[in-house]
């Protein structure tokens, strides 16, 4: 029997409406689309990207595309992890364009992915914007599924990240592999840890970059580093635990959101829950 894979996108587009930041353009099909708008009291406008199915296996397909325009200020996250099956040969693919505009605040901080034993994920995120944008970004992944005895014995992944400043790449990233390759087990690569994740910030220059490192020596993160790439800055870290990581992440968030996103530390409802 011929299996049925799941298709779906979004098309979504922020603007500030002189009072807050509003949904300007809501598109979707198929199994994917966003909660109702909240507007705490930091000024962005936080939404929830729902995908109904609660997993995506080989074959299924998600497209994203998100504009911020209009000095809009918009936090954008999941309600759960992503998880990503086992399959017996085709691909998942995940596609998110993310676009920001002058005097604009992305932040894109969805909950991890989960790359189940036997998945096969080819995952890519492209960021345009321009030298007056403010974004911070985070993609945060764990494998296999240890205390379910899921070691992550097959599978592979492909994950692609840009960043064009003004349509020139400012950052191009691409990490390719399956599960066995020593990447996932040498010191040089993930060094055995079962999580790994990277936060990006723009603008950033080299006192955020020393704010960045007080921060992560004061609160003791010890597997995790930050540095300063063209502008941008990349906090990188590893751990064996993707609730760990992804805590680590959220507290680095939320003393680096006034310095880059211009906004204050208003963590989303739904991480609590």
């Amino acid at each position: 029997m011929k299996s049925r894979a799941w298709r779906a996108n979004l098309d979504l587009r922020f603007r500030y409406d002189g009072v807050r930041t509003i949904i300007d353009r809501r598109k979707h099909f198929g199994p994917l689309r966003i909660q109702k708008p909240f507007y705490p009291p930091d000024g962005a406008c936080h939404a929830y990207i729902l995908h109904p199915p609660g997993g995506l296996a080989g074959g299924d397909e998600l497209e994203i595309s998100v504009e911020v325009e209009n000095q809009a200020s918009v936090l954008i996250t999941t309600p759960a992890s992503s998880k990503f099956y086992r399959s017996k040969g085709p691909l998942t693919r995940v596609s998110n364009k993310l676009f920001v505009g002058d005097d604009c605040s992305l932040e894109w901080l969805p909950q991890d992915t989960v790359l189940f034993g036997g998945s096969h994920l080819a995952q890519s995120t492209v960021i345009n914007a321009t030298p007056q944008s403010r974004f911070l970004v985070w993609e945060i992944s764990s494998i296999g599924r240890p205390a379910s005895g899921d070691n992550y014995e097959s599978g592979d992944l492909d994950q692609f990240f840009q960043i064009y400043i003004d349509g020139k790449p400012r950052l191009i990233e691409r990490q390719r592999w399956s599960a066995g390759d020593s990447i996932l087990s040498s010191a040089w690569g993930l060094n055995g840890k079962t999580a790994f994740g990277s936060l990006y910030g723009f603008p950033a220059n080299v006192e955020v970059l020393r704010y960045s490192r007080e921060i992560l020596n004061k609160d003791g993160f010890t597997q995790i580093a930050a540095t300063l790439i063209d502008g941008i800055l990349v906090i990188r870290g590893i751990t064996m635990d993707a609730v760990e990581l992804k805590n680590a992440f959220i507290s680095i968030w939320c003393q680096l959101r006034r310095l880059i996103a211009q906004l204050h530390p208003s963590p989303p409802r739904i991480w609590a829950t």
